[in-house]
């Protein structure tokens, strides 16, 4: 990746960490400052391993871990993306690293050799008070965050990371706190609270427990991010499921909802054609209702009801594989057997 000197020197002025340092400053960083590429997977730095540089994250999401018991192995504790900077203690004393971190999915940092961090805090006056204020606040920031027992921080985009693999790290890690999923906008999308190993309560608009938690994991926001705090636990209520047997079930509903979805537009008109479900129970009752009243779509017909999205389209597929739904166009509906109306 090619970057212009002006490029460098925006990317610097937005890093909080920079942000308030003098044009100047920021000037000789951009001129000193090297970009590096790093593939899917790469590691920046890894334990034990002596601070050489400093980095700033260009692009893509860096994966934070640390073993936080002896003997218990690395576990993800922070989730950090562009602006962030990392190394900023260490490569000041040059002692021994005690995270690992690593892109995931890929990504770009520059960096500055400890040479050149140790020269210009040595040369400008400015440089070296901004950057003894800006450690001085983290580690202010870090003892006001901390209880008696710690507390644990992590987020990142849903789009780079597996959430179900997220949620399995904290609820086996004993972690208890609360998930929160917003979306692009920063607004709420849905909260998965953690507790003694469970899961509850699960919330998503107006949905909640096990509809909630398929909701968030068929159909998260587009853009969205995950943040996982043990400054929000809840007490524990009777609202609290074991995490597997959820996980499982919404990974069926995925799988059917993605194909059905690839299948049948969202906005494809539904009619009830008269004949009746041989399985009468609440949701088909519910999704015939709607239907009946006011002809739509099932995407439609999913926000009116209070289940989430992936279970309503997979009913809405039996129903017209049963002929008891038709669309106002012709599709090939996959199931137990493929249809074609």
């Amino acid at each position: 990746m090619h970057m212009r000197q002006q490029e460098l020197l925006r990317a610097i002025t937005d890093s909080p960490f920079f942000k308030a340092m003098v044009p100047d400053v920021r000037e000789t960083l951009a001129a000193h400052g090297r970009v590096v590429i790093h593939t899917s997977g790469e590691l920046i730095f890894e334990p034990k391993q002596r601070a050489t540089a400093l980095y700033l994250v260009l692009e893509g999401v860096v994966e934070i871990c640390r073993e936080i018991e002896d003997g218990d192995g690395m576990k993800p504790v922070a989730y950090v993306g562009p602006g962030t900077v990392l190394g900023e203690s260490k490569v000041i004393t040059g002692t021994a690293l005690r995270s690992e971190a690593r892109f995931p999915e890929g990504g770009a940092t520059m960096q500055w050799p400890r040479p050149v961090i140790l020269r210009m805090v040595y040369e400008s006056r400015d440089f070296s008070l901004h950057y003894l204020q800006n450690i001085a606040r983290r580690l202010e920031g870090t003892f006001a965050s901390l209880d008696s027992r710690g507390s644990g921080n992590l987020g990142g985009m849903i789009d780079h990371f597996d959430l179900p693999t997220i949620l399995q790290t904290v609820v086996e890690s004993g972690s208890n706190g609360v998930v929160e999923i917003r979306d692009k906008e920063g607004d709420t999308f849905g909260a998965i609270y953690t507790r003694n190993r469970r899961v509850g309560p699960i919330l998503c608009g107006t949905l909640f427990g096990e509809e909630a938690f398929v909701e968030i994991m068929v159909s998260p926001p587009q853009g969205g991010t995950f943040r996982f705090s043990t400054t929000g636990t809840r007490q524990e209520t009777e609202d609290s499921y074991h995490l597997q047997p959820l996980l499982f079930e919404a990974v069926r509903i995925q799988d059917e909802f993605k194909r059905f979805s690839s299948e049948v537009p969202q906005g494809a008109i539904l009619h009830h054609t008269g004949r009746l479900p041989g399985e009468n129970d609440r949701l088909s009752r519910m999704v015939l209702e709607q239907v009946k009243t006011r002809p739509s779509g099932w995407g439609a017909v999913a926000e009116g009801l209070p289940y989430s999205r992936g279970r309503v389209a997979i009913m809405v597929r039996e129903l017209l594989l049963a002929g008891v739904l038709e669309t106002d166009t012709n599709y090939r509906i996959s199931g137990a057997d493929a249809l074609e109306f």
